[in-house]
This record gives structure tokens, C-alpha cells and sequence, in this order.
């Protein structure tokens, strides 16, 4: 394949990113131009992102997207939106900073995406977190389908910011007047996500030399995807014309796990034997994710294959050598 940036280009925000990061290295090798946009705040320029930026068929700006994009490229025929303040520890502790950033961060991609001679398709990262209120009041179904009603939490609650700053985001994306699909992640995980997940969370624990293992909500569940999957939808979507206005969970339904098997499973990978400690957080952590993904996979072309238990065992020993 040529090493020449082609005529499709596409443009990730928080492309130095988990999901990013991911997007950027399967384009390149599908053969898109791809450019990049982080202000590296919470993205890493490690050995894994400059090994990628070696490419010529990708390059990162350093730009901070509260500010408007002075980028001149009006041929962007794919903007991905990436980009956010996220993890439950800076919600928690940057509330106003959440909500506030963020709706400002689309605000600028947005308007920048409207500038675009050609733009196929505009996908926004929205998350699983905008079926939290829902949930609280008892009004979310298992699995959770995309038009579940959406309820907003007290607006007092801080983790809420950033649940109300994506369902805001929505909103924006269907009346921006360009081609867009919304996008709710659930549970992606794999190698370089970063350490403010459970997965890594857990290894980490897992790998210190304190004999008692402490585990945080380990009676609650969620559903795991693996990237490589999470991926493949996502570009499926991006090539399908019939998912244009349209919003979509992505997440793997036959991966339900509790916190605490998931915790056992770790310390088996790594072959450590240690007591677990059950701590009860009160951080308004959902006890249940489960996405229905009937209307993806009647709307692309899409068969789950992989295996849970090698994509953990690759992760985990991934976080353990890096």
C-alpha cells in the first residue's frame, strides 16, 4: 500500500487517546489521511503514538479545542469526536470544569465539521453514562436498548456532569444540520486505555506486594468489549449510509461479568494468590451495564467471534510489561 496521505481524510479529536488512538492506527492502515487533534492533557505521547506519528499518513495538531480550530482543511470527509473530560475521579472533582469544557469542545468541533465541502459523516463519542438517571430512578431496562428514556439525575450530583454534558452533546449533534451518528460506548477495554478504568485499576492492585486485594462494588456488572471489536463497528457504521441520524450503542452483550469474578480472573492471569477486600464505594457507580445491540447489528453487517478470556489475559499482560 502506498505510504501517500490519500484524497479520504479524516480528522479524531482526542486522538491521542484510548479510542483515538485505536481509530487512527486502523485507519492508516485501511489507507486514510488521518490528523489528529489532543492538547496531550490526559492523551499520552508514548512509544505507542510516536511509533504511529512515523506514519505519513497521520499527523497530530496540539491544539487546545476550547479555543476555536484554525486548522485551514475544509476536506475532512469523517470527523470523529473523541474528545472530553471524562474519568469518575476529575468528574467528581472538576464538576463545573466537566460540563462546561466539554459542550465547549463540541461546540468548536461542530462549527469547524459545518465549514466541510464534503462531510460524509460526523460520529460523536457519547457514553453509557446517559443511562445513569434512568437507571437510579428504575426506569432502565436490561439489556438496555438505545431508545430507553433517558432521566436526568439530581443536578446536585457531581458524577451527573458528565452524563449531562454527552445527553447535551446529542441534542447539539441532531440539530447541527450536518450528517452525524451519535455513539454510546460501553465498557471498551484493552491494551493502552489508560489507567483510570477497572481492568488496569485491578492489575494494578492486583501487581503490589500488599497481601489483601481490595475490590470496589464487586457485586456490580457490566458487559465487556473488546477494542479491536468496539473498532470494527464503529467503522462498519461509518461506511454504512443507513446509520446517518441515527444513535447506537456499542458494546459486546455476552460478556456480563461481576467486578469481583472479573478481580478473580486478574489475579489468575497473574498468578497471584491474594485475600480480596469488598469496599462499597459511594460514588454513584451504576450497578448494571447491559446494551441491547439489535439495532446495530440489523443495520451493518457484524458477527462477535472474539473471546473474552484471551482478550483479558492479552490486556492484563499488556499493562503488566508497560
Amino acid at each position: 500500500m502506498s505510504k501517500k496521505r490519500n484524497k479520504t481524510r479524516v480528522l479524531i479529536t482526542g486522538g491521542a487517546g484510548f479510542m483515538g488512538f485505536h481509530l487512527a492506527t486502523r485507519l492508516a492502515k485501511q489507507g486514510y489521511s488521518v490528523d489528529l487533534i489532543d492538547n496531550l492533557s490526559r492523551g499520552v505521547l508514548d512509544n505507542s503514538l510516536r511509533n504511529l506519528l512515523k506514519s505519513k499518513k497521520i499527523k497530530l495538531y496540539k491544539l487546545d479545542l476550547k479555543k476555536k480550530i484554525k486548522i485551514k482543511i475544509f476536506s475532512y470527509k469523517f470527523i470523529f469526536h473523541c474528545a472530553a473530560i471524562l474519568g469518575v475521579r476529575n468528574v467528581i472533582n472538576n464538576p463545573y470544569k466537566v460540563i462546561n469544557n466539554n459542550v465547549s469542545l463540541l461546540s468548536n468541533v461542530l462549527e469547524y465539521a459545518q465549514k466541510q465541502k464534503n462531510l460524509k459523516r460526523f460520529l460523536f463519542f457519547s457514553t453509557s453514562e446517559v443511562y445513569g438517571g434512568s437507571l437510579k430512578k428504575g426506569l432502565l431496562k436490561f439489556p438496555t436498548s438505545e431508545n430507553n428514556l433517558l432521566c436526568l439525575d439530581e443536578l446536585n450530583n457531581p458524577r451527573s456532569t458528565y452524563m449531562l454534558s454527552k445527553i447535551y452533546g446529542e441534542a447539539m449533534c441532531h440539530f447541527s444540520s450536518i450528517p452525524f451518528t451519535i455513539l454510546r460506548p460501553h465498557n471498551i477495554f484493552g491494551e493502552r486505555m489508560g489507567m483510570s478504568h477497572v481492568i488496569p485499576e485491578l492489575t494494578k492492585k492486583a501487581k503490589n506486594h500488599k497481601k489483601v486485594f481490595s475490590v470496589n462494588n464487586g457485586n456490580h456488572k457490566r458487559a465487556f468489549c473488546y477494542i479491536d471489536d468496539a473498532i470494527n463497528m464503529i467503522l462498519k457504521i461509518m461506511n454504512t449510509q443507513k446509520t446517518v441520524g441515527k444513535t447506537y450503542n456499542i458494546g459486546d452483550p455476552r460478556f456480563e461479568i461481576k467486578i469481583i469474578k472479573l478481580a478473580k480472573k486478574i489475579l489468575k492471569i497473574l498468578n497471584k494468590n491474594k485475600k480480596i477486600n469488598f469496599i462499597e464505594e459511594k460514588n454513584y457507580s451504576p450497578q448494571k451495564r447491559l446494551p441491547d445491540m439489535k439495532r446495530l447489528l440489523k443495520d451493518i453487517s457484524f458477527k462477535f467471534n472474539s473471546s473474552f478470556n484471551y482478550n483479558l489475559d492479552k490486556t492484563v499482560k499488556w499493562y503488566e510489561k508497560n
